[in-house]
């Protein structure tokens, strides 16, 4: 959101007649809001122009490549692509700084992820304190008190044909120093588009295929976890128009509407 703030309070408070001016102040926001970008095209269409004073854009395109946002800079998104509707915003709270929506905001996003730029992003130091952080339980009397006990670590991407992925990461004992490789392969199916599916997934522990009670149980939690559904009550309504695995790299299309009641439009 602080990027969207920050290119509308710029095209409020400088108005030019020349469409050209303000497709730069807008590119100039976002390159301020964002941790590198190897190249960008920006797109701001209003007839008339001075619709921009009144917090009114008739289309907003937004075209980049090799970009890494501040909260995540050893994540590069190989391209991305945003598209909006008309977007009206209350231009008071916008010139303080504060995003607020007249009407709902709906647009299209398009993201291209390449495999080696998502496994440089599992290696990062970032990646590794969050991997440190987590408590991962064993079923059995007695071992959930010793929920720091065990933790994963190394975690490898690969994407496969036929929309497959496999991932395969150390299972530690972080008191023995030991450690099993888990390695799993699945397939992503989008339901109602909303919903991501595990698609005959399998499981190998230290080179032994998993029991199939754990791979039902996988795939049964993982398909009530990844659903966008869950954003609905804060005022998101995402949809996945495609989700596409191939030649090492991730393509995914989404349509989102948001309420101007949604509280990640914040105060």
């Amino acid at each position: 959101m602080d990027i969207l703030v920050l290119i509308l309070t710029t095209l409020t408070a400088l108005l030019s007649p020349v469409g050209l001016v303000v497709d730069s102040l807008a590119e100039q926001a976002i390159r301020q809001q964002t941790a590198a970008i190897e190249a960008i095209q920006v797109r701001v269409d209003n007839a008339p122009n001075h619709q921009i004073l009144m917090g009114r854009i008739d289309q907003l395109q937004i075209s980049a490549q090799g970009l890494r946002l501040r909260q995540l800079p050893d994540l590069r998104v190989d391209a991305i692509d945003l598209e909006t509707d008309p977007l009206d915003v209350d231009v008071a709270h916008l010139r303080q700084g504060q995003l607020r929506l007249d009407k709902p905001a709906q647009a299209a996003l398009r993201l291209r992820l390449r495999a080696d730029a998502l496994n440089a992003f599992l290696a990062s130091q970032q990646v590794r304190e969050w991997l440190d952080s987590l408590q991962v339980s064993l079923p059995g009397p007695g071992l959930g008190r010793q929920r720091q006990r065990y933790g994963l670590a190394n975690p490898n991407l690969e994407f496969l044909p036929g929309d497959r992925l496999r991932i395969v990461v150390d299972f530690q004992d972080r008191i023995t120093q030991e450690s099993i490789p888990v390695w799993l392969e699945l397939g992503l199916a989008v339901v109602e588009g909303t919903r991501l599916e595990l698609v005959d997934p399998r499981i190998k522990i230290d080179g032994a295929e998993a029991p199939p009670q754990l791979i039902t149980a996988l795939a049964a939690g993982a398909s009530q976890e990844f659903t966008l559904k869950r954003l609905e009550e804060f005022g998101l309504t995402a949809r996945i128009l495609t989700l596409t695995l191939t030649d090492q790299q991730l393509d995914l299309a989404v349509f989102a509407r948001l309420e101007p009641s949604s509280p990640f439009l914040g105060k």
